[in-house]
């Protein structure tokens, strides 16, 4: 999958590693080396993906990436935070700030692959909707960009997967009042309650006991009512190969235990965010088609 990266950091050794990294893989790589160089760049450039580090003098990277999803045209753009800060309350200010992922220094490069190619693919499907509401009407997709800025990410409707009832009891507390939660025990009625649920994200534990997470993923996949619901895993430190190949399989993102509830909370509010915010597209672009075949004289179809 080839996509347009760009690399912003303020010490030029860091960006050529990364830089490196990328280019073997084939993905076009642009370099930033401060904040709002990279808020330049994404405005002039089609840009897919922003590796974006934090401690930089001037505009730290939390700031560059709030004004980056601030921004209708750059809203949609994935950021993930490449970082020396590995504090918990660093990984939350990171992820509230509007960063899709937060990753320590030096990434591990198979995982941080993994999650650029998923996070491409995810960008490009929104690049879709924005392109099919655009064709059809500039306006359409002005008044779903200005919705985006202020979506609410709250009363989300979640299914929990976890067979161990004290752990997705814990899940279920650390997510309500915010959300409005349901638990299932039974891997295998997974797919027919999520496709009757109506749900906005689905969290799966890693530690099923008779049943291999990553096929809940693939079903949930393979149905057409889930095929577009985020799905988070919940997973140990030791799983992070297999965590790897969930996000091959659409996965959209990981939670490492022990689970911290504020970051629980952020990353399923960028989850919410990101699917109601593809819905507003959607919408947009039904309603725009019914106008097209609209008679405006008679009112009829």
């Amino acid at each position: 999958m080839s996509a347009r990266v760009l690399v912003v950091d303020d010490i030029p050794t860091n960006v050529k590693l990364l830089e490196a990294r990328l280019t073997a893989e084939y993905y076009d790589v642009l370099c930033a080396y401060s904040g709002q160089e990279a808020l330049d760049i994404c405005a002039t450039n089609q840009v897919d993906i922003v590796l974006l580090d934090v401690m930089m003098p001037g505009m730290d990277g939390f700031e560059t990436c709030r004004r980056l999803k601030a921004n209708p045209a750059t809203h949609h753009i994935p950021v993930v935070m490449v970082t020396a800060l590995d504090q918990p309350s660093d990984r939350i200010t990171g992820l509230e700030a509007g960063a899709d992922e937060f990753l320590t220094k030096p990434p591990d490069d198979m995982q941080l692959l993994a999650r650029v190619k998923s996070l491409v693919r995810l960008k490009m499907l929104t690049d879709e909707l924005r392109s099919r509401a655009q064709t059809g009407r500039d306006m359409a997709v002005e008044d779903a960009q200005l919705a985006m800025g202020n979506i609410n990410a709250d009363n989300g409707r979640i299914l929990v997967v976890d067979d161990s009832g004290r752990g997705a009891e814990r899940l279920k507390n650390y997510l309500v009042p915010s959300h409005r939660v349901d638990v299932i025990s039974d891997p295998t009625s997974v797919a027919m309650q999520a496709a009757d649920g109506d749900y906005e994200v689905v969290l799966v534990s890693m530690d099923l006991v008779d049943f291999d997470p990553l096929r809940v993923c693939s079903q949930l996949r393979t149905l057409e009512q889930t095929r577009s619901v985020p799905i988070i895993l919940v997973a140990d430190e030791g799983d992070r190969a297999k965590v790897v190949r969930g996000l091959e399989l659409g996965v959209n993102d990981f939670i490492v235990r022990p689970v911290e509830r504020h970051e629980l909370l952020a990353r399923v509010r960028t989850q919410i965010r990101r699917q109601r915010y593809s819905r507003e597209l959607r919408e947009s672009v039904t309603n725009t088609l019914a106008l097209a075949i609209l008679d405006e004289l008679t009112g009829l179809y």
